[in-house]
Parts: structure tokens; C-alpha cells; sequence
């Protein structure tokens, strides 16, 4: 196998995700759960397909998320955590963020109940398993079929009924009982109502829906942590910030937009040349070849973010054009559609409007305020199921006074 050509840089990284010459090419592994899914497809197909999906994800639908729906969905998902007194952060992360991805997915949980959500959580993670199989430490073929098997339990306990009640709305819709406004706003009801003008069969709408369960869920967990860690190593150095940080949610989130620079989802972008061509550094490459766009090189160039621009520092200042977060949510067509939701919008340029700092700001603001802190007895352990360097196991005291302990520990 030839090597890949390698595109380093943060200028050269930019000009290449923006290049509609080069085709995704990292999600091949598993097509199973992503063939012809958004994220794996390309040219009109894709674009036809974007069109009607970003119109769910307009500011003023991440704006009246963040203020009306995630504050129950976190008071929910936090509260049995607060009252044993510990939690993995990784876990809990996943857990909070799966009735977000549930909810712009348009999968409906009729139960209410942690059976179920328990549930959603185990077919979700085996998504994610096949999304990263690129990475996988495991044997390929064996996850294959693990996420064969997840799909279609998926589709039986969760999608077919969430389905069925959509498909009955649209029927009122078409008869003049029911109006647009009655159809939730989600990918699956964007999914059934473009089904014959798109050629979405019933396998394809399975996978779709489940490659937004999975995108959400996964990518938010691994963010939470990260963060969550960056910021406790920060303020340990920095005790004026740690104050601060209690207070100033702008300031929070800059801490936000600092880790998810310094710990993308994915560290490289793989494409495949769909003609002969010269990449943006001068390398040549013909049709086919593979391409490996270096996102971590972008989001540490020391021209762009600083000469300490490896290490973790939420007061970086870096030019207008340039996202605090590098990167990290991509560019161009394959922009992260949960960039907004997730990374938040701040102030805006209407002054009467609230802020809005988006779901893993609030998250982080909710451990904080609750005395989330690192158990001694138990410290983070690394994910062996993967070469990305994400956090298997990351356990947090929560709630309650810190003991005598803890506070030698913080003092020194």
C-alpha cells in the first residue's frame, strides 16, 4: 500500500477539507452502519442530502435547545449520580448526551425509564464502535457483526415505532387534519417526508438515524472529558482562574473551545483524490490516491495559535478568522453539524439576545457547581479499545464537602 500524501498545517489542512476533489474516505470500515449516510457521501448525493437536514440546525434551534429542552435532560441524567456521591465521566457523558442525540435524531423514548435509556446507551456505543473501526484495536469482522445486531434490535425496539408515529403525522399533514408545525423537528421526520424525491429506502433511513445517535453521543463524551480534565489541570496551576470559572460561563467557555482544539474527535481526516490533481503544499496526487489531512498539525501550528500552542491555555487570543476550536468541527461541506449545539455561539451580534454557550459548557457548569473532582482512589485510565487517545475510564467525586483529604491534596 502506498503511503498516503500527508497535508500539514493549519492553512494547508483548511484549503484540502474545502477541496470538493478530495471524497471522505475514513468510513469505509463499516458500511454496514455508513454506507450513503451524510457523512460518507458525496458530490450532488450529499449535497442534496445537507440541504435538507441543516435546516433543523438554524441558530434559533440550538439557542431554544440549550434554554428549554437539555436543562431537564441534564437535572435528570445528574440527579442519581448526585445522590451515590460518584460517577465515570465518560459514562455519564454518554448518557446525557444520547436524549440529545435522540432528540435530533427523532427517536422518541415512550418509557421515560432508565431500562430503556440503559438500553440506548448499549446500541449506541456499539454504533460508535463502528463508526471509529478505522482505529479499532479489535477484529473487524466480529465488530461488523456486533453492529449488524445492534442495528436491527435498534430499529425494532426504537426506530419502527418512532417511525410509524411520524408517518401517521405526515398522512394528517397531506389530508389538511394536521400542519407542518405538528411534525417534530428531527432528522428521521426530514428523512420520511423527502424519502421518494431522495430514493431513501427503509435500510438507509436505519442507518442515518443511527449514524446521528452514535455522531452525538460519542464525539460529546470523549469532548466532556477531555475538558473536564484540561480545566482541572489548569486551575490546580491557576487558582484565581478556578474562581473565575465558577462565575464566568464566557470564560467557560473558552476553556471549552481550548480542549476541543487541543483533542479533536478524529486528530487526522482521511480523503481519496477523485482526480489527478496538486494539493495546496505543491504535493501531486492522482485519482484515487489517499490522502491524510493532519488536523492535530492545524490546531498546534504555532503560527496561527502561538509558540505554546501544544499546551492547554483558555486566555489564548487568536486572529477573527480563525475558531478558537482550530479545526476541530471540520470545514466546508463536512462541517460538524453539532458545532453549534455542542461548542455553543456565545453573545452573537444582538445584544438583547441571551447568550448562548452551547450543551457541553452547561455541562462542565454543572460538575463544577456540584464539586465534581478526580476520585484518589481511582484515576483516569486510558481507552485500550482504540488508538485515539480518549479516556476509558475517568472517575469523579460529585457532590457533598471535600474531606479533610482532598483538601491537603488541593493545597499541595
Amino acid at each position: 500500500m502506498t503511503a498516503p500524501a500527508r497535508v500539514i498545517g493549519y492553512q494547508h489542512a483548511f484549503s484540502a477539507l474545502c477541496d470538493r476533489r478530495l471524497v471522505q474516505s475514513m468510513y469505509g470500515e463499516c458500511d454496514v452502519l455508513l454506507e450513503r449516510v451524510l457523512l460518507t457521501l458525496h458530490g450532488e448525493a450529499h449535497t442534496a442530502r445537507r440541504a435538507i437536514e441543516w435546516k433543523l440546525f438554524r441558530r434559533n434551534f440550538a439557542r431554544y435547545y440549550e434554554s428549554e429542552v437539555y436543562p431537564r435532560t441534564l437535572s435528570q441524567t445528574l440527579a442519581p449520580y448526585l445522590q451515590q456521591g460518584h460517577l465515570d465521566l465518560p459514562e455519564f457523558g454518554f448518557r446525557v448526551n444520547i436524549n440529545l442525540s435522540a432528540d435530533i435524531a427523532g427517536i422518541d423514548r415512550t418509557q421515560g425509564s432508565q431500562e430503556e435509556t440503559d438500553t440506548l446507551v448499549r446500541l449506541t456505543r456499539k454504533f460508535s464502535e463502528g463508526a471509529t473501526l478505522f482505529h479499532s484495536t479489535r477484529d473487524r469482522d466480529t465488530v461488523r457483526e456486533e453492529v449488524s445486531a445492534a442495528l436491527a434490535e435498534f430499529d425494532e425496539a426504537f426506530l419502527t415505532p418512532s417511525k410509524l408515529r411520524r408517518e401517521l403525522i405526515l398522512k394528517r399533514i397531506e389530508s389538511g387534519a394536521a400542519v407542518e408545525d405538528d411534525m417534530p423537528r428531527d432528522i428521521l421526520s426530514v428523512l420520511l417526508a423527502n424519502r421518494d424525491k431522495q430514493d431513501l429506502d427503509d435500510n438507509m433511513i436505519l442507518r442515518e438515524v443511527a449514524f446521528f445517535m452514535q455522531a452525538g453521543a460519542h464525539s460529546s463524551a470523549n469532548a466532556l472529558t477531555h475538558s473536564f480534565h484540561e480545566i482541572t489541570q489548569w486551575c490546580q496551576a491557576h487558582p484565581d482562574d478556578a474562581e473565575r470559572i465558577k462565575v464566568d460561563d464566557a470564560f467557560l467557555q473558552q476553556c471549552l473551545h481550548e480542549s476541543l482544539r487541543l483533542h479533536p474527535a478524529s486528530p487526522v481526516a482521511w480523503r481519496k483524490a477523485s482526480e489527478a490533481f496538486t494539493l495546496p503544499d505543491g504535493t501531486h496526487v492522482e485519482a484515487d490516491d489517499n490522502v491524510l489531512i493532519d488536523l492535530m498539525s492545524a490546531n498546534v501550528e504555532t503560527a496561527i495559535f502561538g509558540e505554546d500552542a501544544a499546551r492547554f491555555n483558555p486566555h489564548r487570543v487568536v486572529a477573527d478568522r480563525i475558531p478558537p476550536f482550530g479545526l476541530t468541527f471540520g470545514i466546508g461541506i463536512h462541517t460538524c453539524f453539532g458545532r453549534d449545539i455542542a461548542g455553543g455561539l456565545g453573545q452573537g451580534k444582538d445584544p438583547s439576545q441571551a447568550p448562548h454557550y452551547g450543551t457541553l459548557t452547561n455541562l462542565l457548569k454543572s460538575l463544577l457547581q456540584h464539586h465534581a473532582r478526580q476520585d484518589p482512589g481511582n484515576p483516569p485510565v486510558p481507552d485500550a479499545a482504540t488508538e485515539r487517545r480518549n479516556w476509558g475510564q475517568y472517575r469523579l467525586l460529585i457532590g457533598g464537602a471535600f474531606s479533610a483529604e482532598e483538601a491537603r491534596r488541593d493545597r499541595t
